[in-house]
């Protein structure tokens, strides 16, 4: 069987960077501590979310690039980085909603406004929710000795099999997205929501605090 892996590459946000010099130098974003907060954990998480992401990719490429063990390790790593990334996502989205839609009318809500990103929509934000909440309940089964046998125990890595285009009887498996029970998203997914996140960040990053910004929550 011949392996390939449709796992887009994530940039590193370093627009991220920028936020937390212009919240140390410039002072926070806004003068409601509500919404600071908001905007923090948004950032921290999209950028946990995107480190996670990245790891998870080098351990998953990493189990079948190494032909010197059977890389278990990898595969297991690479497991637990999707489950926080997803994890991470989920907050990240919530926060994001949160801030944009605060009733407060902050320069800073206004800001993000005009912004719809897909991740943000209801649709998205429950298929995410739904994710890792099969990763969260899940765990919760195995620690109470609820789960059944032949019940999955973790996200994992999936994807098609196809016959291989010029050797009879082989095949190509493709992994490109993560699977737990009936629930699923695809690599190619996750990497357009974390760019769109990113997006927000740098947009985020940019905004210049008023008069009335408030100390860092």
């Amino acid at each position: 069987m011949y392996v390939e892996i449709d796992l887009p590459e994530v940039p590193v946000p370093t627009a991220i960077a920028n936020y937390w010099l212009n919240y140390l130098f410039r002072g926070s974003p806004s003068g409601n501590y509500q919404i600071n907060a908001l905007a923090s954990t948004y950032m921290r998480l999209v950028e946990a979310a995107i480190v996670e992401y990245r790891m998870g990719s080098a351990a998953l490429r990493e189990v079948w690039n190494n032909h010197s063990s059977l890389g278990l390790g990898a595969i297991h790593r690479s497991i637990a980085h999707f489950e926080s990334c997803l994890s991470d996502m989920h907050r990240a989205t919530n926060a994001y909603r949160r801030l944009r839609q605060h009733k407060g009318m902050d320069p800073l809500s206004l800001f993000l406004a005009s912004e719809k990103p897909s991740f943000a929509t209801d649709s998205i934000a429950q298929q995410l929710r739904r994710v890792r909440d099969g990763i969260h309940h899940l765990e919760e089964m195995v620690v109470k000795g609820h789960i059944a046998e032949g019940q999955p125990i973790a996200l994992k890595p999936d994807g098609p099999e196809a016959p291989h285009p010029t050797e009879p009887g082989q095949m190509v498996k493709t992994f490109d997205r993560l699977v737990i029970g009936d629930r699923q998203v695809t690599f190619q997914s996750v990497a357009t929501w974390l760019g769109e996140m990113s997006a927000i960040a740098a947009k985020l990053s940019q905004f210049e605090p008023g008069p009335l910004g408030g100390a860092a929550p």
